[in-house]
């Protein structure tokens, strides 16, 4: 793609893909020495209501509403943050944008639009997860990203269309997941999975590293090539650029001791969130679109720090917190207003 190529399609993006959305959530991954930390934000108009769950291993879970569901027991502990409390989806409310197992694999979920996203159909020989229970499936299943992609290429599932209805400012309409995936592990494998159009698309090492939302990745790998540097605007293209400079600042400067890296992806994560009262032009009628809530995890000692957009503490998370053994869900944190 040349450069007036990539102009085009950088204006097109910003007046039409993300109008009416807006979402921008942003990730970020760093493996180095002592450090394996990640950064992630959750970009929403409305309220989150999210809530922090641990799960010891051993939990009987189905992955999806068909009769050929994907149904396992689970191998590992997990930490989940699930969202949108009051949305649903065919197995029940909410789902989990964001996971990571006492292995240290994460898993997380991120919008991308349906302009983009389209699932195959499943087969009637391969078990089916829905669009909306990876990261459920892959954080109870697997301990690195080399598996969880085992799985998917090899099609030892078939990761099939969801629709997930009243998420916030809907206004209880229902859509098909519009969503693609991040799984990192404590070897510093990174890996995002797309379904562009139903063809599976995978993204590993350094093109993996930084997500956001629209358009899909190859897009965004695109302006990297040609060399186009990030802006002070919201869009999804400049805050993954953002990202990627700064990782690559930390990279450079050979940041391998964990608490100054730690230090340096809260320099990611407030470059890339969408602010907590900023005004955000790309709508037709422009809102205030806050950050609800950011979470830093270190997969080495498998802990999550999540800072919400409307508290003022941030609260830590970690697997010593429930019975890890224990094959029962334990709610560890919640929003104070739904307290």
């Amino acid at each position: 793609m040349n450069k007036t190529i990539l102009a085009i399609a950088l204006a097109a993006t910003a007046t039409t893909a993300i109008v009416g959305t807006a979402q921008a959530c942003t990730t970020a991954v760093y493996h180095n020495g002592e450090a394996s930390l990640s950064t992630r934000s959750m970009d929403w108009f409305g309220h989150d209501e999210a809530a922090v769950i641990g799960t010891g291993k051993g939990v009987k879970s189905v992955y999806a509403a068909t009769k050929n569901a994907e149904a396992t027991t689970s191998k590992y502990a997990t930490l989940k943050i699930k969202s949108f409390s009051e949305s649903k989806t065919e197995l029940g409310k909410g789902i989990v944008a964001e996971a990571m197992n006492d292995a240290g694999l994460e898993a997380r979920i991120l919008y991308l639009g349906r302009d983009y996203t389209a699932f195959p159909e499943g087969t009637a020989d391969t078990p089916d997860v829905s669009a909306l229970e990876v990261p459920n499936w892959a954080a109870d299943n697997f301990a690195t990203v080399a598996e969880v992609l085992d799985a998917i290429e090899n099609s030892k599932v078939d990761i099939i269309e969801a629709e997930i209805c009243n998420l916030p400012n809907s206004h209880g309409h229902c859509t098909q997941a519009p969503v693609h995936y991040q799984f990192a592990d404590k070897t510093g494998d990174v890996a995002v999975v797309e379904f562009v159009q139903g063809e599976l698309k995978v993204y590993r090492g350094k093109d993996g590293e930084a997500l956001t939302n629209n358009p899909e990745l190859s897009v965004h790998l695109e302006f990297s090539a040609n060399g186009k540097k990030s802006d002070g605007s919201i869009h999804p293209i400049d805050r993954r650029l953002r990202a990627k400079e700064i990782m690559t600042d930390m990279y450079a400067r050979d940041v391998t001791d964990n608490i100054a890296a730690k230090n340096a992806m809260k320099a990611v994560a407030n470059s890339t969130f969408a602010g907590y009262e900023q005004l955000d032009h790309s709508l037709e009628t422009p809102d205030v679109f806050p950050t609800l809530w950011t979470v830093h995890t270190d997969r080495n000692a498998g802990e999550w720090v999540l800072d919400r957009y409307d508290t003022w503490a941030a609260e830590t998370y970690n697997f010593t917190m429930f019975d890890v053994n224990k094959a029962a869900p334990t709610t560890l944190g919640i929003h104070p207003q739904d307290k």
